[in-house]
């Protein structure tokens, strides 16, 4: 139990790193948004509650199981009261690494809105590197409830809009990288906005989607979701 913090040195750097980029894009305000990474098979790492993402250092990352009980916590810190949503995603999806959850504005314009615009596939980037954005149902932040709510959908995509509430993104190499992709899915939503102020929004087609599958291909790049679930990249987006 002591020893716990000197463990995981580059991971909890990693994921003070995308707490401090996360609040530097605005993506989250005053103590909004969490950030997870698994460390071993029971052992994840996660932001504390009540600390600006702008504040947090790798001195404040906690430590819970996957049971949801707090293995470490700073002193006078505790781990967010959102975790039970993060141990969910774990839990459902063991080639997961990193768990991002925000505020930006545009996507949780539309998860507030319902719209389920982003679900289909309009960027080729966001579609080969993401899959859709699925809109989850609200649910109490904080609540197993919420946890249950993204079960649905965990298995086909890796990116979320959590209704009324904001955003979800999930990567295997872990949160930098998952920040990475939520910074591109913002700018997504961004043009979409944008496109349907002016003239409407045309999606790709379905050969257009079996063309960019082909590009994944010469990639090396992954379906969205969990392995196996999308047998091709039209399944992702149907």
């Amino acid at each position: 139990m002591h020893s716990l913090p000197l463990q995981f040195s580059s991971e909890r750097i990693e994921l003070a790193a995308a707490a401090n980029r996360l609040a530097a894009l605005g993506y989250v305000t005053s103590h909004g948004g969490n950030l997870s990474t698994r460390a071993t098979e029971n052992i994840v790492l996660i932001t504390p509650t009540k600390v600006e993402k702008r504040k947090i250092t790798p001195d404040d990352i906690c430590f819970v199981d996957m049971d949801g009980q707090t293995l470490y916590a700073p002193e006078h810190l505790k781990p967010t009261s959102e975790a039970p949503f993060h141990l969910r995603v774990f839990e459902k999806r063991k080639d997961i690494r990193g768990v991002v959850h925000a505020h930006p504005p545009i996507l949780t314009g539309f998860a507030i809105a319902g719209l389920d615009f982003l679900a289909r596939p309009v960027l080729p980037e966001p579609v080969i590197e993401i899959g859709p954005m699925i809109l989850v149902p609200y649910a109490q932040p904080g609540s197993d409830a919420l946890a249950r709510m993204f079960d649905a959908a965990l298995r086909k995509s890796n990116g979320f809009l959590m209704e009324n509430h904001g955003a979800l993104m999930i990567n295997e190499e872990g949160p930098g990288r998952a920040l990475d992709l939520l910074e591109m899915m913002e700018c997504a939503a961004q043009s979409v906005l944008v496109a349907l102020q002016l003239n409407g929004l045309k999606s790709l087609s379905d050969k257009d989607v079996s063309d960019l599958e082909h590009v994944m291909r010469i990639r090396g790049l992954p379906m969205p979701g969990e392995a196996g679930v999308n047998q091709s990249l039209r399944d992702a987006f149907q």
